[in-house]
C-alpha cells in the first residue's frame, strides 16, 4: 500500500505540472483598451509588438526611408510574421508523442487472489509509432512555415510597390501644382500684355475677360491638385501604419540609373523568384509529404502498457502475503479499414494534381504581366525623353513667339491662348507620363520579385 501511495503522489505531481500553462490573455485586453483610447499607440506582447510605436521619420523622407519604415511597421507584414510564428508552433505539436493514458479502477467487486484481495488496479499506456510518421508530420508542418515565409516576402514586395506608386502619385500632385503656379504667373504676363493692347486700342475687353476665366480655371485645378496631394499623404501614412493626418514630408524624387535588362531577363527573374510561383511549388512538396504520411498510416502503432494492482493483506490462502502485482504488456492497432486509408492517399494525389494545374496558368499569367509591364515601361520611357527633349521646348517656343507677336499687334489673342493651353496640357501630360513610367516600373519589379529600389 505504501508503494501505491508513493506512486499516486508522483502521478499527482505530474498531472499538476502538466496542467500549468503560460497562457496570458492580457494582450487582447490591452488591444481593446488601445482601440477605446486612440492615444494608446502600442501593445507589448513580450518581444513582439502588435501596434507599433512609430519612430520619427526624417524630414524630408526620401523614397528609401519610406520603404524601410513601411517594411518595419506595416500591419499586413506584421500579420504574416505572426502567421509564421503560429505555423512554427505547430511543428512540436505534430511531432510529439500522444499523451500517455492512465487508467485507474478504484471501486467495484475486485478479484480475490491467493495473495489477498485486489484493492485498486491501475495501468499506464503509451502509443509509440513504428514508422517515421512523426517526422513526416513535422515535414508537412515545416512546409507550411516555408509557404508562410514566401507569403511574407510577397507581402513585403507588395508594400514596397504600393509605397512607390503612392509616392509617385504624390510627386505628380506636387509637380502639377508647380506647373499650375508657373502658368498662373505666365497668365499674369498675358494679362499685362492684354491691358497694354487694350489701352492702345488693339484689342477689346473680351481678351481681359478670357484671361480672368483662365486664371479662375487654374485656381480650380490648383485646388484639385492640393486635394490629390493630401490624399496621397494620407495613403502613405496608412501604408506606414501612421495616423492619416500625421505630418509627412516626402523628399523630391531623384534620378535613378537606367535599367538595361531585357524582357527575357525580367521574365527569368519572375520565374525564379516570384513568391506566387514558389508558394505553389512548396504546396506541391507539402502534398507529396502528405501522401507519404497517408501511406504510413497503414503501418500499425505499438502501445506499451504497464499495469499495477494493490493487494490487501490477509487473503484466502494461508500463505497470502499481500504482494502488489505489477506487469507489462504490448499491443498494436489494426489498420483494417482500407476505405479510410485509400481515401487519404487519393485525397493527397488529387491535391498534387490540383496544384500542378494551378501552376501552369499562374506561370502564364505572370509571364504575360511581366511582358505587359515591360512594354509599357519601355514605351513611357521613350515618351518621357521625347516630351522633355523635343515636344516641350518646341511648345514653349510657340507660346513665346505668339506672345511676342501679340505684344506687337501682329498676332491674335485667341491664337496666344490656344498655344498656351496646348503648352499647359503638354507639361501636365509630361509629368503624368513620367509618373506612370515610375509606377509601372514599380509593378515590374514587384512581378519580378527584385528587392532593389
Amino acid at each position: 500500500m505504501k508503494k501505491f501511495l508513493t506512486t499516486s503522489c508522483v502521478l499527482g505531481l505530474a498531472l499538476l505540472n502538466g496542467c500549468q500553462s503560460p497562457l496570458d490573455d492580457s494582450l487582447y485586453k490591452q488591444w481593446s483598451q488601445s482601440q477605446a483610447n486612440p492615444n494608446t499607440e502600442s501593445v507589448d506582447a513580450g518581444q513582439a509588438t502588435v501596434l507599433s510605436s512609430p519612430k520619427t521619420l526624417p524630414t524630408p523622407a526620401n523614397l528609401d526611408d519610406l520603404i524601410a519604415y513601411a517594411q518595419l511597421h506595416n500591419p499586413s507584414i506584421k500579420a504574416i510574421r505572426y502567421r509564421i510564428e503560429q505555423n512554427q508552433q505547430t511543428i512540436p505539436q505534430v511531432t510529439s508523442l500522444d499523451d500517455p493514458m492512465l487508467t485507474i479502477a478504484p471501486v467495484g467487486r475486485m478479484a480475490q487472489t491467493a495473495d489477498g484481495e485486489v484493492g485498486l488496479m491501475a495501468s499506464l499506456s503509451q502509443k509509440l509509432p513504428l514508422s517515421d510518421k512523426l517526422d513526416v508530420r513535422g515535414q508537412v508542418a515545416q512546409q507550411q512555415v516555408k509557404i508562410a515565409q514566401e507569403q511574407l516576402r510577397q507581402t513585403q514586395l507588395m508594400v514596397t510597390r504600393d509605397v512607390k506608386q503612392v509616392y509617385w502619385s504624390y510627386q505628380l500632385a506636387v509637380q502639377t501644382m508647380d506647373v499650375l503656379k508657373e502658368q498662373r504667373n505666365l497668365m499674369q504676363q498675358f494679362n499685362e500684355a492684354a491691358n497694354a493692347a487694350y489701352r492702345a486700342g488693339r484689342s477689346d475687353q473680351q481678351d481681359l475677360l478670357r484671361i480672368t476665366v483662365e486664371i479662375s480655371t487654374l485656381d480650380n485645378r490648383m485646388s484639385t491638385a492640393t486635394q490629390q496631394q493630401q490624399s496621397a499623404l494620407a495613403r502613405l501614412n496608412a501604408l506606414l501604419n501612421r495616423p492619416a493626418s500625421a505630418p509627412l514630408t516626402p523628399a523630391p524624387s531623384t534620378d535613378q540609373p537606367e535599367d538595361s535588362s531585357s524582357l527575357q531577363d525580367w521574365q527569368k527573374l519572375a520565374f525564379d523568384n516570384a513568391p506566387q510561383l514558389r508558394v505553389i511549388h512548396l504546396a506541391i512538396e507539402q502534398a507529396r509529404k502528405q501522401l507519404k504520411l497517408a501511406h504510413l498510416q497503414r503501418i500499425p502503432d505499438l502501445t506499451v502498457v504497464l499495469n499495477y494492482a494493490t493487494v490487501r493483506d490477509g487473503g484466502t490462502s494461508k500463505v497470502a502475503n499481500g504482494t502488489d502485482q505489477i506487469y507489462a504488456g504490448l499491443g498494436i492497432n489494426l489498420p483494417i479499414w482500407q476505405d479510410k486509408l485509400d481515401a487519404a492517399e487519393k485525397q493527397a494525389v488529387a491535391r498534387i494534381r490540383e496544384l500542378l494545374m494551378q501552376l501552369v496558368p499562374k506561370n502564364n499569367q505572370l509571364q504575360y504581366a511581366v511582358a505587359d509591364s515591360y512594354e509599357r515601361v519601355a514605351s513611357q520611357r521613350q515618351q518621357d525623353e521625347l516630351y522633355r527633349s523635343t515636344i516641350l521646348p518646341q511648345a514653349q517656343q510657340v507660346v513665346d513667339s505668339a506672345l511676342s507677336q501679340y505684344r506687337t499687334g501682329r498676332g491674335s489673342f485667341l491664337n496666344l491662348i490656344d498655344n498656351w493651353r496646348k503648352l499647359l496640357e503638354l507639361e501636365l501630360m509630361t509629368h503624368r507620363n513620367h509618373t506612370l513610367w515610375k509606377q509601372d516600373l514599380a509593378m515590374l519589379k514587384y512581378l519580378a520579385a527584385t528587392d532593389n529600389n
